[in-house]
């Protein structure tokens, strides 16, 4: 739940009245300024408006933006364009949006402007974090962030730590949200900014929720409430008792049940048709866990209602497979496939939007440009028509001249910021090749070391034998029958170390038949040592999974298991693949004997990093179950099934 986001919209309706008092009187005293004084009335008007009609907010901001330019004033042009930029990030035309944020922020930083670089940053980090480019977010609020904390703008820097958060968050990297939102939440104790308190403690506790610790959930959950009561912001109050509910149910807590009603109360309250929806779902799920199939249907049902009601598809997928899952526990088959079906068919809509969006966002992003095209030839010639009714001939040419000669001075100073903004991404660019290449030469040379060190020693003794026995014949002093008989020997222990080779280098097994074959080949392998039993159990890989994850996989699994064979004393090793729906699992446990993790994760070898290497391309995470002294380790990575990026392997 954004709730600081929501928080703060909710405080602007509030305070409606007030802005319309504030609209008026600075209309009454646009009617009488010119000049900078204009431009900046005109700012605020745009500011105040992007929430209210975005549309007039930007006639406000170009208005504003051809006073400044006629002024030659780069500060209140940057500004201008910023107020445009802000109201088509308001309605959603991130693209555009990006183009007149980035424009601005060229002039901010011609000015060394530090605040004003740092918010338009953040603007920028908002656009792309709403794009779904959690990646150029991450990058321009870091880099916001490190400008404002050499300043003693603690607003600012408090919410570029939010908003790391909220991007953190999506990316489902619950321990870098923790960290985030406990930076936010004491800079807000410091602003002794009671809304920001509240609003952050109720966001760490719905973080605890993700990373199962529910009793800090639960404490926070609670702190929240207490400190929303004393604020008045009754509506907020509900999301912190649903929150302390799922909590309390995944401790299997008595008071689970009646704190999801109390917070659907409070959601009916204050018409908060969504989170009834998930609170119902929640509801209909502590019901069906406890074996009370008659109220699970009841929920179950509101849940599907409430979520069709608001169109929140994934909302209503959810329910729609919990109403299966009811029905067939209740052996009413028939309702249990119905519900199937739909949730099937809502599944398969939900796939069809996310293919259609980028067609969508190409689509919607030239229509703005067509747009922008219009508005600025319809403005050029508004403005020739009043020249003409107010100036003579020779005015008329002057202006014109005048015109041309500004527009020159604007495209070179814009091309200037262009190409010092592109020269500034060239090198964040090159940096992080650089890095890539690095990481890409230590495997390469590690691989290569041991490739080179497996051939002297194999191939080299058994080429030095080969020698001799030929040279043996030169001599006449063996039978020559007896000499081909130990050379033909010779020949076949080097193809089967050739073979030993190449599939340490690359299994051909993996690329012909995947990663399941060639797993089960590798654990053949190591059990026809007899040092160590390797047992295999996959489940869902019906279907082959990408190149990338396949060899992302195959190389973990490789790497954990000849570190157990070294190290941990073990005689039995478990690897298991499951995928499903959601995500793909790989887990590897063994019975040997456990180990301090922050050993292996702080040591010199590149073991442990190329394990985290290779999980990061799929976008996973490795957890390690372990201790000194205890019997077994467990290695788990979880990643996505879906949406996962593409680089080139080395």
């Amino acid at each position: 739940m954004k709730i600081i986001a929501t928080a703060f919209a909710l405080c602007l309706m509030l305070s409606i009245s007030a802005q319309n008092q504030q609209i008026d009187s600075l209309k009454f005293l646009l009617n009488k300024q010119t000049g900078r004084d204009r431009v900046g009335s005109l700012n605020e008007l745009s500011w105040y408006y992007k929430n209210i009609n975005p549309d007039t907010a930007k006639i406000y901001a170009r208005e504003a933006i051809a006073i400044s330019e006629k002024l030659k004033d780069e500060q209140l042009t940057a500004l201008s364009i910023n107020s445009l930029g802000t109201a088509y990030q308001t309605t959603g035309n991130y693209d555009s949006a990006i183009v007149f944020l980035r424009s601005a922020l060229a002039f901010h930083q011609s000015l060394q402007d530090s605040v004003r670089i740092a918010s338009t940053l953040n603007n920028l980090g908002i656009c792309y974090d709403e794009q779904g480019n959690y990646e150029h977010a991450l990058q321009h609020y870091f880099e916001g962030l490190k400008i404002i904390e050499q300043t003693n703008d603690l607003n600012t820097e408090a919410m570029l730590i939010s908003n790391i958060g909220i991007v953190y968050k999506k990316m489902k990297d619950y321990d870098q949200v923790l960290r985030y939102y406990e930076r936010s939440l004491g800079l807000y104790k410091q602003l002794n900014h009671h809304f920001g308190i509240a609003a952050t403690i109720g966001n760490i506790g719905s973080v605890h929720i993700q990373l199962k610790n529910f009793q800090q959930a639960i404490s926070s959950s609670r702190q929240a409430q207490g400190l929303y009561k004393e604020l008045g912001y009754s509506r907020y109050i509900p999301y912190m008792i649903g929150n302390e509910a799922i909590a309390s149910d995944s401790l299997r807590l008595e008071n689970a049940e009646e704190l999801y009603r109390t917070s659907i109360e409070g959601h009916e309250a204050h018409s908060n048709h969504y989170e009834l929806a998930y609170q119902y779902k929640n509801l209909a799920s502590h019901y069906l866990r406890k074996g009370n199939l008659l109220e699970a249907q009841n929920y179950s049902t509101l849940a599907r209602v409430s979520a069709a009601k608001i169109g929140a598809k994934e909302m209503l997928k959810d329910a729609l497979k919990l109403s299966a899952q009811v029905s067939a526990n209740r052996q009413d088959y028939g309702s249990a496939y119905k519900y199937q079906l739909e949730y099937e068919v809502v599944k398969d809509s939900i796939f069809q939007e996310t293919k259609t969006k980028q067609i969508y966002e190409l689509q919607t992003q030239y229509e703005t440009e067509k747009k922008e095209q219009q508005i600025a030839l319809q403005s050029a010639e508004i403005s020739e028509q009043k020249a003409q009714n107010q100036r003579n001939l020779a005015v008329i040419i002057g202006l014109i001249f005048t015109v041309v000669l500004l527009i020159s001075v604007i495209l070179l100073v814009r091309s200037r910021a262009r190409k010092k903004q592109a020269l500034l991404q060239q090198e964040a660019e090159i940096k992080f090749r650089e890095m890539q290449i690095e990481a890409a030469i230590s495997s390469q040379e590690k691989e290569r070391s041991r490739f080179a060190k497996d051939l002297h020693d194999g191939f080299g003794q058994m080429i030095s034998i080969l020698n001799l026995n030929l040279k043996s014949l030169e001599a006449g002093d063996q039978d020559k029958h007896e000499v081909f008989e130990n050379s033909s020997k010779v020949l076949d222990e080097m193809y089967q170390e050739l073979k030993g080779i190449c599939f340490n280098l690359m299994p051909q097994t993996l690329i012909k038949h995947g990663i399941t074959a060639a797993l089960k080949e590798f654990a053949s392998r190591i059990n026809l040592t007899n040092q160590l039993l390797v047992e295999t159990d996959f489940f869902g890989l019906e279907e082959r999974l990408t190149d990338v994850q396949e060899i992302s996989l195959y190389r973990i699994a490789q790497e954990w298991v000849n570190n157990v064979m070294k190290y941990s004393d073990a005689d039995k090793v478990m690897i298991q693949i499951t995928r499903d729906e959601d995500e793909i699992t790989l887990l590897i446990e063994d019975n040997g004997i456990g180990f301090d993790e922050d050993l292996l994760k702080s040591g010199k070898g590149n073991g442990w990093k190329n394990m985290n290497s290779r999980a990061n391309l799929i976008n996973g995470k490795l957890e390690l179950d372990t201790s000194p002294g205890m019997k077994g380790s467990t290695l788990i990575l979880e990643t996505v099934p879906e949406k996962i990026p593409h680089p080139v392997l080395t």
